[in-house]
């Protein structure tokens, strides 16, 4: 029963089940979020790229599966986005849009970094971090339509 606290978070979560996300991504944010309950790190980061396992680290291939898995991760933030927007008031959105702004170059800087770090697979490296930051704002848009989230920009309309 590996990921059986999955299967609690899951049972928790039903703003998730009703919105459009693939079921591998639900599964990622569901161990996310009970890493401090009952799941670790190292699963949550074996469900994120389990998609890619077959193919040697560092590898063109692996790059190549990567920036799949990053395009469907982008998709989920999109949609999670999109959602929170049509959920929060006005002002919400406005500060939501400002902080997305200033995320999106925290992770580029953040990201070109580690690929710098790794000269062996750095496009691998770039890649995997930019999922994991984008796995983790998905978890936050998740949060914030669950009503669990304490950013200030996640105030429900009336």
């Amino acid at each position: 029963m590996k990921y059986m606290p999955l299967v609690v978070a899951l049972a928790a979560a039903p703003a998730l089940a009703e919105t459009p996300i693939a079921e591998d991504k639900i599964l990622v944010l569901a161990c996310l979020e009970t890493m401090e309950t009952g799941t670790t790190w190292p699963q949550c980061v074996e469900l994120m790229f389990q998609p890619c396992v077959s193919h040697e680290v560092g590898t063109d291939d692996h790059a190549t599966c990567l920036g799949g898995v990053r395009k469907e991760w982008s998709e989920t933030v999109t949609t999670l986005q999109d959602e929170v927007i049509e959920a929060v008031t006005s002002a919400g959105s406005s500060e939501l849009l400002d902080l997305m702004g200033q995320w999106t170059g925290y992770v580029v800087q953040k990201c070109q970094e580690v690929a710098v770090s790794k000269p062996n697979g750095a496009e691998s490296a770039r890649l995997g971090c930019e999922i994991s930051e984008l796995a983790g704002l998905s978890g936050e848009f998740a949060a914030c339509l669950e009503g669990r989230s304490q950013a200030g920009y996640c105030e429900f309309k009336e």
